[in-house]
């Protein structure tokens, strides 16, 4: 199956998570397509070139948003995407029926801690809480959105020096794993 990242994050050579994450990723499936949203952009009112990125969802089976979890949710360059690509007509609507039946994996990292991602805690939900507006675009697509891949506490690692890195490996390597296993049983599922 065709697997194409999208990799939402705004400054992606400033990205030591998400970057390590990826790297490791194609290192298991070099066959995936990474398409950067901050290489992509371009001086148009949409801000992508929309028929390419259209045709490139066209072509893919598996999507994987690729982000760090910003405010909540995708990061601004990838809402600006997902509002200037996901067109009636295209995406949704009655005519829009482009990306139906296509699988959306979401794989991002968090700047805060697992822990922090409870009731009484500093972001006072769990993760999944954060996840009904993705899962909905999903949804009125006609895409399946699977349950998240996601890397908790990257900022500790960043900032941790060489043990930090060190642990930044290893997470990024295992997010990795976890992502190429969920895509191995999408497309188990679908032979």
């Amino acid at each position: 199956m065709k697997v194409l990242v999208i990799n939402g994050h705004p400054t992606p050579k400033e990205s030591a998570a998400g970057k390590a994450i990826l790297n490791a990723f194609l290192k298991q499936r070099p066959d995936a397509i990474v398409r950067t949203l901050a290489e992509r952009k371009a001086d148009s009112p949409a801000g992508f070139d929309v028929e390419a990125e259209q045709a490139a969802l066209r072509d893919a089976d598996i999507i994987v948003w690729h982000f760090p979890f910003y405010w909540y949710s995708v990061p601004g360059l990838m809402k600006t995407w997902i509002d200037s690509v996901f067109l009636r007509g295209f995406a949704h609507g009655s005519n829009g029926t482009a990306l139906r039946g296509k699988k959306l994996v979401v794989s991002l990292t968090t700047g805060a801690p697992e822990a922090a991602y409870a009731e009484g805690m500093p972001m006072n939900w769990p993760l999944e809480a954060f996840m009904p507006p993705l899962r909905q675009t999903a949804s009125l697509c006609g895409m399946e959105m699977l349950d998240p891949v996601a890397t908790y506490g990257t900022t500790a690692m960043v900032l941790g020096g060489d043990e930090g890195r060190e642990a930044l490996a290893q997470a990024a390597q295992k997010h990795a794993e976890r992502l190429a296993a969920v895509i191995a049983s999408i497309e188990k599922a679908e032979a």
